[in-house]
């Protein structure tokens, strides 16, 4: 018997269906070595759905390490393959636009600062 490996209380995550081909996560806490897992494990469930438009709110991320970008570029890649147009939200948030600015990982995500629009139903 499979006993399910328990959520880290540091990373919140939820995702939504806020239009019938769209996929909204949002995530608050802390996106590190110690969360990534779960957030890896959430965004590829929704990324085998094929939604045209997956958005994922890091509003209130509050830390973002390495773990966690590149857990965003593996999604994105994924994302590109299925066809699935992936956008990040970052918010207002200083601490989550530098750790992707110092890596370079903005320039390889889609990155918004308000959240856009699901895609048309």
């Amino acid at each position: 018997m499979k006993i399910p490996r328990p959520r880290n209380p540091a990373l919140r995550l939820r995702a939504t269906w806020p239009a019938p081909h769209a996929v909204l996560v949002t995530a608050r806490g802390a996106l590190d070595t110690a969360t990534a897992a779960d957030l890896a494990t959430l965004l590829s469930d929704r990324l085998r759905a094929v939604p045209e438009r997956l958005v994922l709110d890091l509003s209130e991320v509050d830390f973002l390490g390495v773990a966690g970008i590149r857990v965003l570029l593996h999604a994105a890649l994924q994302a590109e393959q299925n066809g699935t147009e992936l956008l990040v939200d970052i918010g207002p948030s200083p601490t989550v636009r530098r750790a992707l600015e110092v890596t370079g990982a903005d320039q390889r995500l889609a990155i918004s600062a308000a959240r856009p629009e699901p895609a048309p139903a």
